[in-house]
């Protein structure tokens, strides 16, 4: 899909419904995917309130991909964050999904180059993430967008709602 057939824009409130569904097709994605997701909520409606609660906190910033007739295909999350090894503001990318049937399309290329122009506009040093290791289309997407995976470290997780 050539990029004049899709637009990126940020999300907002009025985008949720046509967010919230997107956001359950990603968050399903890893449940069904991975063993460690397993026991994570597949409450839609909560699931949806969490989506909601960040658009109107303005905790995270949120881009929507809509193609020509409108209809949304894709997004990415950013939750804004620092590092004091590099000392600089970074945003963690928790979330990108792009529907199944348009992956393949550079669609979300063009995500995380939007992502990244935004970041850079207001003068984020980093971008970080995270993905599951089961997920080798990511993986590939990332280092050929120039990320590098960073060895040496190991991620701890803690669930403080159970």
């Amino acid at each position: 899909m050539p990029e004049a057939t899709f637009a990126i824009s940020n999300a907002g409130i009025l985008d949720l419904d046509d967010l919230a569904p997107l956001f359950n097709a990603y968050r399903q994605f890893y449940i069904d995917t991975s063993l460690r997701y397993a026991s994570y909520s597949q409450d839609t409606e909560e699931a949806r309130a969490f989506l909601s609660q960040r658009l109107v906190q303005s905790d995270s910033r949120l881009y929507l991909v809509r193609d020509t007739a409108g209809k949304a295909i894709g997004f990415t999350q950013v939750f804004e964050s620092f590092s004091s090894m590099s000392l600089c503001r970074c945003w963690v990318l928790n979330d990108l999904f792009v529907l199944p049937e348009l992956r393949g399309q550079k669609i979300g290329a063009a995500l995380l180059a939007h992502v990244e122009r935004e970041a850079k506009a207001i003068g984020v040093g980093m971008l970080t993430m995270q993905t599951s290791p089961e997920n080798v289309n990511a993986h590939r997407l990332y280092q050929k967008m120039g990320y590098q995976r960073e060895m040496g470290h190991l991620h701890f997780v803690r669930r403080l709602n159970q």
